[in-house]
């Protein structure tokens, strides 16, 4: 998922406004690496991503040649978390070890597209200085290993960077609007609750499976997809070539159901409830995230007609 689908989503967002055919190789490499993964040739899929991310991190550079700040900074960091997290699977065959890379590339993407999309806000120096201490702490917690006392650092660094984003953000501004600001509002408050949410888990938590699987979905489920709900009717179109800005009340619901499967998820692993409910929680999930995609590009190929009858 995250290299082969989330890893797709971003670098496709990025490598189209270059306008520069040779990268289009980057998430076709991703794209490609799923059908590999789906047909069992692992070894080969993962050398697919390597080559991929490593082709990321050479796009990010290419932006930060051009606009050197503070979020493309992130931005090539992150790229570069994920060919760690791709290197470190390849080499140690283990899914754990890669996993706080992977939540790495994601946590500095998403903060740098905060950063970018908010850069007008009156955010201090000093506020940025505590973001960048809270990233540099997260990193710590992954480095001196995360599957140990690493933990703890980057759980109370997730608090943090919850916590800022809530109040730095335009989460706020968003929530006074109508539509699809106000959407976008409820998705972005949605996804730092749960990045709070799995600070706080690997805080209190104990080093058993139950838990493990709370904070991957709390983390990948609830703060990643959540962020994909508000930011996909603003960067879809922009991939198509389009400034239309699809939006429809159903939105929401797909964002409930996304949130309640992650409710019943996690419900499940601090209780210990019966696999069945694990089960109905991911049918629940993969639906949410089916009838999201499904509803904007049905509202994206309305607005395209419509346009045209215009």
């Amino acid at each position: 998922m995250v290299g082969g689908f989330l890893g797709t989503l971003i670098s496709l967002e990025k490598v189209i406004p270059l306008k520069k055919n040779i990268f289009l190789v980057v998430p076709l490499m991703s794209a490609l690496s799923l059908i590999l993964f789906f047909t069992g040739h692992f070894t080969p899929a993962l050398i697919m991503l390597i080559c991929s991310s490593a082709g990321l991190v050479m796009v990010y550079l290419t932006y930060l040649r051009r606009q050197y700040d503070l979020s493309m900074l992130l931005m090539v960091l992150s790229a570069v978390f994920l060919l760690i997290g791709h290197v470190v699977l390849f080499t140690q065959r283990f899914y754990p070890m890669a996993l706080p890379w992977w939540m790495a590339f994601l946590l500095f993407t998403i903060v740098a597209e905060r950063l970018e999309l908010s850069r007008f806000l009156p955010v201090s120096v000093f506020k940025k200085r505590l973001l960048l201490f809270c990233l540099a702490l997260f990193i710590t917690g992954i480095i001196i290993p995360f599957h140990g006392p690493g933990k703890y650092f980057s759980g109370a660094a997730l608090i943090g960077i919850a916590i800022w984003l809530m109040r730095n953000d335009v989460i706020r501004i968003n929530l006074k609007k109508q539509n699809l600001t106000k959407f976008s509002g409820y998705a972005l408050l949605c996804g730092y609750i749960a990045l709070l949410l799995v600070g706080v888990f690997l805080l209190v938590l104990p080093d058993i499976a139950f838990a493990y699987d709370a904070i991957v979905h709390t983390f990948f489920l609830g703060f990643s997809f959540a962020m994909i709900f508000a930011h996909g009717p603003i960067i879809l179109p922009g991939v198509m070539g389009s400034s239309v800005k699809p939006y429809h009340s159903f939105l929401y619901v797909p964002l409930i159901l996304l949130m309640g499967s992650l409710l019943i998820r996690i419900a499940s692993d601090l209780y210990f409830i019966p696999l069945f409910w694990r089960l109905i929680s991911g049918y629940i999930s993969a639906a949410a995230i089916l009838l999201y995609f499904t509803t904007l590009i049905t509202l994206m190929v309305r607005s395209f007609r419509n346009a045209k009858i215009l």
